[in-house]
């Protein structure tokens, strides 16, 4: 999986004017795409802040019909593992009992590793999702899913800040806007003392978001957290889209 991964690219945000349609794109990926085409669909909704039992429905069901096979090829076992990891995303507590089937039954290994993965991911995604249906940030005049990543940005949790940092850098998103935004996390963040390792991990996220978006606009601020961070993590990667 891990070597599958770093053989994906993900393309650029395709710019929906509804969740609806967000979907029904999500959804013909899953039931017309091919292998390449349905992991990195699988692998965003991470990031999404969806949980629509009308997207992931369909993706258990395709889960339920083939993880009791011995018999499946490399490309199905690899969409199938993601398919797991993605009800894991949705945070919502119908997928339990799939996911716990699958743990204890699937016919490859592989899918029992992925949904013991899934359901730990599951209570973490639950919580997320919540708040991020709960952010009153305000965003007007963007698409769909540069205002989920806004308002993901502006909740008070490092790991809902992540999830957007990485949608906005593996997906080249380039809005001013969200930039500033998460520059203005980044501003707030790289210095304060006794950070963990994950918000460490964060705060490198949002340099290389922010990096990649446009470093000669935000490059005064990344050679200073390059400088003034007491985390060598932040530090490099920092001093890295700094330059």
């Amino acid at each position: 999986m891990a070597f599958l991964c770093l053989l994906i690219s993900y393309p650029p945000a395709q710019a929906f004017d509804s969740v609806d349609a967000q979907i029904d794109h999500y959804l013909s990926i899953l039931n017309q795409g091919g292998t390449s085409q349905k992991i990195e669909m699988l692998k965003q909704l991470q990031w999404s802040g969806l949980t629509d039992p009308r997207l992931y429905d369909p993706i258990e069901a395709q889960v339920r019909a083939q993880y009791l096979s011995k018999n499946l090829d490399k490309n199905q076992i690899n969409v199938a593992a993601h398919a797991i990891r993605a009800l894991g995303y949705s945070g919502n507590d119908k997928y339990r009992e799939t996911l716990a089937q699958v743990q204890t039954g699937a016919g490859e290994r592989k899918l029992r590793s992925h949904a013991k993965k899934a359901l730990i991911q599951l209570e973490k995604f639950n919580l997320w999702n919540m708040k991020i249906g709960l952010s009153d940030y305000p965003v007007e005049g963007k698409d769909v899913q540069t205002a989920t990543y806004m308002k993901m940005l502006a909740v008070d949790d490092f790991a809902v800040q992540r999830l957007a940092a990485r949608a906005i850098f593996h997906q080249y998103l380039r809005d001013p806007d969200m930039i500033a935004l998460a520059a203005q996390k980044l501003e707030q963040a790289y210095a304060q003392p006794g950070l963990s390792k994950d918000a460490q991990d964060t705060v490198a996220w949002l340099c290389k978001a922010v990096g990649r978006a446009g470093p000669l606009e935000h490059g005064a601020l990344l050679r200073r957290v390059a400088a003034d961070s007491p985390y060598k993590k932040v530090r490099k990667h920092a001093q890295k889209y700094a330059n």
